[in-house]
């Protein structure tokens, strides 16, 4: 399981803070009122009080979230005691198995994951093709 830690920093805590401030100080705009309705979420962010940091801070935990995908969680490399897979993406220690997902990326891509995972599922296709003629 894995668990981001959101919003467990000072740091991070102050920014969601901040930032709910600004949005309440925009929202009220009349160019923001026309194209947004009270039934979003914005609109239940807009009724807890100003100045009541602790409500909005546990608005943001029970409802936020990461807009990022997941990935890096399955290290790669040659021994076991520090990966998940190897080189070729093998899962070490399980006989037939593969992760060709973003799981094995070493960071978090600057752009949209779907073209690295596409070439990492084709590169292991690559690897399964050779081992099966």
């Amino acid at each position: 399981m894995i668990h981001a830690n959101y919003l467990t920093t000072q740091k991070d805590i102050d920014e969601v803070i901040q930032g709910s401030r600004l949005i309440r100080s925009i929202m009220p705009a009349p160019a923001c009122r026309a194209v947004t309705s009270g039934r979003n979420a914005a609109g239940r962010v807009s009724r807890v009080p100003d100045g009541d940091d602790a409500i909005m801070l546990q608005y943001f935990r029970e409802n936020s979230g990461s807009i990022y995908h997941l990935c890096g969680s399955c290290a790669m490399g040659p021994d076991p005691q520090t990966a998940v897979v190897d080189e070729r993406l093998r899962v070490h220690g399980i006989e037939a198995l593969r992760i060709v997902d973003a799981s094995i990326f070493p960071n978090v891509t600057s752009g949209n994951i779907n073209a690295p995972v596409m070439m990492v599922a084709e590169k292991g296709a690559q690897n399964d093709s050779r081992r099966c003629r």
